[in-house]
């Protein structure tokens, strides 16, 4: 099974703790109002990957973690435990968000979906809704998102460490600026106008 990738950063300090690799997910059926993220909604294909290599090629990098985003990683989740589990193997921490609820997920009768819960350290869960957008801080874009520890790898003490990083990171690929993070409101109009992010 194939993975379906819209865009991987190697190297990311705003989508969760310490430096980790990012990749968002193509696909997503919640397509939550005001989401970061909108050209990732539609179901078609993007970059399809082996989960198992494009893990072995992340753990080559100066990384603590893995995260996954999306799109929705759970509407790919046997191919996404796939990663989650090879990264882990590699001694990768794996954060994986999602829309839908913590007590939803734990329901579902799917096993690939119990699969990636098990192959995820901290998940990031809930729908984004606009009115409670957080300005920027953590690594949850608002504020009704619950970080849920299912591991010993990270505990709530890790959450300091999301108020001492940059929120935006802008990178330059070729002629497009490419901006990953959870942006304050006043960031928009720059990040909109292909100019670089407030500091």
């Amino acid at each position: 099974m194939l993975l379906n990738v819209t865009r991987l950063v190697r190297r990311s300090r705003v989508n969760g703790p310490g430096w980790r690799a990012a990749v968002w997910v193509q696909g997503c059926t919640l397509r939550c109002p005001g989401c970061f993220n909108p050209e990732t909604h539609a179901h078609e294909r993007r970059h399809l990957v082996v989960p198992e290599e494009l893990a072995d090629s992340l753990a080559a990098e100066d990384i603590e973690g893995l995260s996954i985003l999306g799109g929705e990683p759970f509407e790919q989740a046997a191919a996404c435990s796939r990663l989650a589990r090879q990264a882990r193997a590699h001694g990768l921490s794996v954060v994986t968000y999602s829309g839908y609820s913590q007590a939803f997920l734990r329901r579902s009768p799917l096993p690939e979906v119990q699969e990636l819960f098990a192959a995820t350290d901290l998940l990031i869960a809930g729908p984004f809704v606009q009115r409670l957008a957080n300005n920027g801080q953590g690594w949850h874009g608002s504020t009704n998102q619950e970080f849920v520890f299912l591991t010993d790898r990270y505990g709530p003490d890790i959450l300091q460490q999301a108020q001492e990083v940059p929120i935006v990171e802008a990178s330059l690929e070729g002629r497009v600026l490419r901006w990953t993070g959870i942006p304050a409101p006043d960031d928009h109009a720059w990040l909109e106008q292909g100019a670089p992010p407030r500091t």
